[in-house]
């Protein structure tokens, strides 16, 4: 039978849940929802018609608290004569996974109800204004007893290395892009002019002291680094700027010494005081930004090391992927045993168009936005290899621009990651880097 025929209304998930209670009466299915933060978690015990069994109460973090929660658990089993106990928990943060590791090896299946999927069931509960933890936990009860979520599979060994090096790396990069956008914010007051917009270029309305994009060009770099103030600058004689850039073992020669000098003896100097102290500041997140890209090299050389020990080693291969690239996919999907069709990683990612159409008003989606029942984490992976695809391989790009004809660029680029995610996964499968030419693409 294909896959996509269902024998349930939910599909395969809804099926397995099926399943899993069938012929269990309500009152011996046990639910424990347990609402996650920081520093303590609230828990709420019922039955599967709803029914309070052990009314909300709170755990700490500590052995403590895994033990007060295990107790309870064991407490409620014997008092229900449970035959089935499903445990719930939103997967908030990182703040789940110590609890949920300790309670799958148990062993005790968690079921993670995605945050969003909460929010949602809160305002079907017209509970919109209301917010406290109970509440919480009860509204994860109700997801759980209907059988949504999914199970909890742990990350372990290389899979769970490759995850937190590239979360580190997305942390890394966002400091590196807050430092760049400052930089330009002290350039903009030190030397107005040096850094132009993009716009104002292509227009043609300024001509830029060099074509390359700023953080591109070394030279550029290095000016900063050497002297940014367009005052100095102008009284500099060309010999002299090429000795202060070889003074620091920077290159340098005298065409684009008399480019860089001219260029500053048309600024409009700003105030003395502002300059000092902005250069004073420029150097310090200067160096900032040294050390954050010293530390992304490292975590990518991290990487590296790691994923050839995974069969998506093999995304490396395939043209517009880099290591880097093909690691943080690996890391976000995990092991590739955990899944048995592309769709699941797919589903699993949110990458999914928000719709409420009905009757005859069907816009196909039209102006709402993904759903974001997923991991965010595997949400980000997926579309920045879809996004290098789209610009490397042909029949990706010809699908997306078709697509861009009739559909927003948004639910173009979610539909192109859906395909890429089946070749992907094709891919990784069979250890093939042609996959994208038996589709009928360019060689790669």
């Amino acid at each position: 039978m294909s896959r996509k025929e269902h024998t349930h209304l939910r599909g395969r998930q809804g099926q397995a849940f099926a399943d899993q209670v069938r012929g269990v009466s309500a009152e011996r299915i046990l639910c424990v929802s347990i609402d996650v933060s920081k520093d303590f978690h609230v828990v709420l015990i019922h039955n599967s018609l709803g029914e309070i069994v052990r009314p909300s109460f709170e755990i700490d973090i500590f052995q403590s608290g895994l033990s007060h929660l295990c107790r309870a658990i064991d407490e409620a089993v014997e008092r229900t004569k449970a035959q089935v106990v499903l445990v719930g928990m939103e997967p908030t943060g990182h703040y789940f996974e110590n609890l949920a590791r300790h309670l799958h090896s148990r062993p005790q299946p968690v079921t993670l109800i995605n945050s969003y999927a909460v929010k949602q069931n809160r305002s079907q509960q017209m509970m919109t204004y209301e917010k406290s933890d109970p509440i919480d936990a009860a509204a994860i009860g109700d997801l759980l007893r209907r059988g949504e979520g999914t199970l909890f599979q742990p990350v372990t060994g290389v899979y769970l290395e490759l995850q937190h090096l590239a979360r580190a790396r997305v942390s890394e990069v966002k400091i590196q892009t807050r430092l760049k956008n400052r930089i330009i914010g002290h350039l903009d007051r030190i030397f107005p002019g040096l850094v132009l917009t993009k716009a104002s270029v292509k227009t043609g309305r300024y001509q830029p002291l060099f074509a390359t994009d700023f953080w591109e060009c070394q030279t550029w770099q290095h000016l900063i680094r050497v002297c940014p103030d367009p005052r100095q600058l102008a009284e500099m004689s060309p010999q002299d700027l090429i000795a202060a850039f070889h003074a620091r073992r920077y290159r340098l020669g005298p065409v684009f010494a008399t480019r860089i000098i001219t260029y500053a003896q048309k600024a409009l100097i700003p105030d003395p005081e502002v300059v000092a102290i902005r250069c004073e500041l420029l150097q310090l997140d200067l160096l900032a930004l040294d050390q954050v890209m010293t530390r992304i090299a490292h975590l990518e050389a991290g990487l590296h090391e790691r994923v050839i020990q995974t069969p998506y080693q093999i995304l490396s291969r395939v043209k517009g992927l880099s290591p880097t690239l093909a690691a943080s996919l690996a890391g976000a999907i995990g092991d590739p045993a955990h899944y048995t069709y592309a769709g699941q990683v797919f589903r699993r990612s949110g990458l999914v168009s928000g719709r409420n159409d009905s009757g005859a008003h069907q816009l196909k989606g039209q102006g709402k936005g993904i759903t974001k029942v997923g991991d965010v984490h595997l949400r980000r992976a997926l579309m920045a290899v879809t996004d290098r695809l789209i610009l490397h391989q042909p029949i990706l790009q010809a699908y997306y621009h078709r697509l861009k004809q009739a559909k927003s660029r948004g639910v173009a680029r979610v539909a192109t990651a859906r395909r890429a995610t089946g070749i992907l996964w094709a891919t990784v499968r069979d250890q093939r880097a042609d996959t994208l030419l038996l589709k009928g693409g360019a060689p790669m």
